[in-house]
């Protein structure tokens, strides 16, 4: 199969995908980190993955969908799109989400982001609505932070216009200054559980999360895209005791999210990295990440985004299709461009169901092929058998010396023709046989008398 994809590709120059992904990694270490495993995961099989931090939010969204792309793939925080719907989006979002949702797919969701409500710890309320007229720490402009947040407080009536100065751009510091010096009175971040933030903003006494076990079920039926996880008593630490109660948080999970027209091999390919390089257990000290559960993630189930076949296919068979697994390697070590993957990928089927008839009806064809190639070589043997035996035969009235002299120039023509006939090994003997007869015939005629000259006639 490689073989003849080499060769329909060297004949037509057909074109294909370079084998580049470039992966929006944004500001999140972990979504670098993931990147930087993709990255080493793609690379024997002759892809190369470049990744651009620094962009993330709705500004990750906008380079996916742009022409052309400023990104193949990139890693987006779960709920972002899903804010851009439904009767509380703004109606630009809305716009934008109808327009443009559909250029972009789901290659997996690979880990909860938990949503972390953080307030004083002289708040008396209780749930988000209890932050109407208060100062909220929102996230940055444009960020996924924000848009997801956004969402949730207008869902308790707390106004998000841009004019509303309790809003506050930014994110909480890591000793909470915002909090502590009340410049805010709420911070809401969406972070995995293990960011180093997270941890010290949780071991603080002067700010605690709130709770949101009353509310959490509705809450996750009325937005999709949010789960509820449950932070334990002392699941933090034993001493001090933290928390001293059980706590339900909302929780997104981040999706890795691919362009629509993103060759289907590469999707496969970068489907395969994520499924078999998911987030590691354990934190950087070796404790077990919050909220992680074994075979939980990187699953394709997806609210917001529609899933791609070939990530469909990975996902159930848990490995790569066969043409791309076993072509990508070999073509890459080769050192034929990507392109040609692509195309075995992309026709690795028809050409099975090309090569399988062609086969039944090559295999008799090859079968007969010595026998037609011995028929042929006997043919030629049998001509100058032919010849040899033609000559013999006027060798029975004794020839003249013109005669003779002819016969000889014959005979020698007849050996050289023998000479120039190539022969496999197992002929040689027939080949021998037949310059011996010619040796015989060549020794009768010198060795036979010459006819007497013819009298003249009297005069």
């Amino acid at each position: 199969m490689a073989v003849f994809a080499a060769g329909y590709y060297a004949l037509t120059g057909a074109p294909g995908p370079d084998g580049k992904i470039t992966l929006a990694t944004g500001g999140v270490g972990h979504y670098h980190e993931l990147g930087l495993a993709y990255q080493k995961a793609l690379a024997p099989y002759g892809v190369e993955v470049v990744l651009q931090p620094g962009v993330e939010g709705f500004r990750t969204l906008r380079g996916l969908v742009a022409e052309p792309p400023e990104f193949d793939a990139a890693f987006v925080k779960g709920g972002l799109v899903g804010s851009m719907q439904g009767r509380l989006a703004r109606a630009k979002a809305q716009e934008w989400q109808s327009k443009e949702l559909g250029k972009l797919r789901a290659a997996g969701r690979l880990f909860y982001e938990p949503i972390w409500v953080f307030v004083r710890s002289d708040f008396t309320g209780s749930t988000l609505a209890d932050l109407k007229a208060k100062k909220i720490l929102m996230g940055a402009r444009g960020s996924g932070t924000r848009f997801i947040a956004g969402q949730l407080l207008r869902a308790n009536g707390v106004d998000t216009s841009r004019d509303n100065p309790l809003l506050i751009m930014g994110d909480l510091s890591p000793d909470a200054a915002e909090l502590v010096s009340g410049e805010a009175e709420a911070a809401i971040l969406v972070q995995p559980a293990d960011s180093e933030l997270i941890q010290k903003l949780l071991r603080l006494p002067s700010i605690r999360l709130m709770d949101f076990s009353l509310e959490a079920d509705a809450y996750v039926n009325r937005f999709p895209s949010l789960s509820k996880v449950r932070l334990d008593r002392g699941a933090v630490e034993f001493e001090p005791l933290i928390p001293a109660k059980d706590i339900t948080l909302l929780a997104t999970s981040a999706v890795l999210v691919v362009r629509a027209d993103l060759p289907p091999s590469l999707v496969s390919l970068l489907t395969h990295a994520a499924l078999h390089n998911p987030r590691a257990p354990f934190d950087k000290s070796g404790d077990p990440v919050l909220f992680h559960k074994p075979g939980l993630f990187p699953h394709l189930s997806d609210p917001e985004y529609q899933v791609m076949e070939a990530s469909r296919q990975v996902y159930k068979s848990g490995d790569l299709p066969v043409a791309l697994r076993t072509a990508a390697p070999a073509v890459k070590e080769a050192g034929f461009p990507y392109k040609l993957t692509a195309f075995i990928s992309d026709h690795g089927a028809a050409t099975v169901l090309f090569v399988i008839p062609s086969l039944v009806i090559l295999l008799p064809l090859l079968r007969f092929m010595p026998s037609l190639y011995s028929w042929t070589v006997r043919r030629r043997l049998m001509y100058w058998y032919r010849q040899l035996k033609m000559l013999e035969r006027r060798l029975d009235k004794s020839p003249s010396t013109v005669q003779r002299a002819d016969y000889l120039a014959e005979i020698e023509r007849i050996d050289s023709g023998v000479r120039r006939i190539r022969y496999p090994l197992y002929f040689s003997d027939q080949f021998y046989h037949l310059r011996l007869h010619i040796d015989l015939v060549r020794q009768r005629l010198t060795e036979m008398p010459e006819a007497p000259a013819p009298r003249m006639a009297a005069e």
